[in-house]
């Protein structure tokens, strides 16, 4: 009896985790993260001096917006400190996990333009004070608000006096180009028009991207974690998200990444229409123990970017 006990809550469980496995990789993608924001509010507006020599005529703020929905949005600000009245072209930067005020100091020559880099809702160091069965449900809620947040930082930053509202534009690098085809799938399906982006190290299939970096894992279990792990996540899949992307984007990857599988970046470039740019460099994965390698990237995204006069 107590066998036939086991062996039914066995079943149970099997049949519920099938059956969240099937809805998870079977609902629309765009109703995991199509999240209402409520009223957006600036709640915090901080200035602070990041003190960078080369660039003494610039200010330097941390902002955070309150949601009613979406919990808080913060970003850190970058602007000359004279903004003509017909404002200035804005660039949202998304970049790594933990990505910060620090990205300024990569930017060489910032230029008559304003750079507003979006801070991520969830922080690692979540990780190290919290427990797996407390934070992947956490995990995975932050991650499905990020293109919602992102539009709402977006159409808020575009409100701005100092703003000029034609020229908002993103660049995404790394993590936060991996986000950036679900944020532009998101906004066209909300009648939102966005201006031509840069996605920099990016790619698709997430089972594929945690394979490649969990190199600690025995590779007997890597396949199936990986596996899982983008399920839990599955709704910002880039994969679902590249077909509806109808822009103008610049894809930059690195024949020497050992983060972004080729066969994962390939993927990414394929998915994506036309018109695009695509730059393949002779590089490794972009890192801020890797400045030269992230000015040149700053570099190749600010011409291709000035071209299309998105920038000053």
């Amino acid at each position: 009896m107590v066998l036939i006990g086991l062996l039914s809550i066995f079943l149970i469980i099997f049949l519920l985790f099938g059956s969240w496995v099937l809805w998870e990789r079977n609902r629309d993608a765009l109703v995991a993260i199509d999240l209402y924001s409520g009223k957006v509010e600036l709640s915090y507006d901080a200035s602070y001096d990041l003190s960078i020599k080369e660039f003494t005529e610039r200010t330097y703020r941390h902002i955070t917006l309150t949601t009613e929905y979406l919990g808080n949005i913060e970003a850190f600000i970058s602007a000359p400190t004279i903004i003509p009245k017909e404002g200035l072209p804005v660039v949202i930067i998304m970049g790594g996990l933990e990505v910060g005020a620090e990205t300024f100091r990569l930017i060489p020559d910032p230029g008559e333009n304003i750079y507003v880099v979006f801070k991520y809702p969830y922080a690692p160091e979540y990780w190290k004070e919290g427990t797996p069965v407390v934070e992947i449900p956490v995990i995975r809620k932050s991650v499905l608000s990020v293109p919602s947040q992102v539009l709402s930082l977006q159409e808020w930053v575009s409100e701005q006096p100092w703003a000029e509202k034609e020229r908002v534009t993103f660049a995404g690098f790394s993590l936060g180009a991996m986000f950036l085809p679900a944020v532009y799938h998101l906004a066209e399906s909300r009648d939102v028009v966005l201006n031509p982006a840069v996605l920099a190290y990016a790619g698709a299939d997430i089972s594929d991207l945690l394979y490649t970096n969990m190199k600690k894992i025995d590779p007997l279990w890597r396949s199936s974690i990986a596996w899982l792990g983008e399920t839990v996540i599955y709704g910002i899949e880039p994969a679902r998200h590249l077909p509806y992307m109808n822009n103008e984007f610049l894809l930059i990857n690195g024949t020497r990444d050992h983060q972004v599988s080729t066969y994962s970046w390939k993927k990414l470039h394929r998915l994506i229409s036309q018109p695009k740019t695509i730059v393949i460099l002779d590089e490794g994965h972009m890192h801020p123990r890797k400045p030269e390698l992230t000015k040149k990237l700053v570099k190749i995204s600010r011409e291709w970017l000035g071209e299309r006069g998105l920038i000053n």
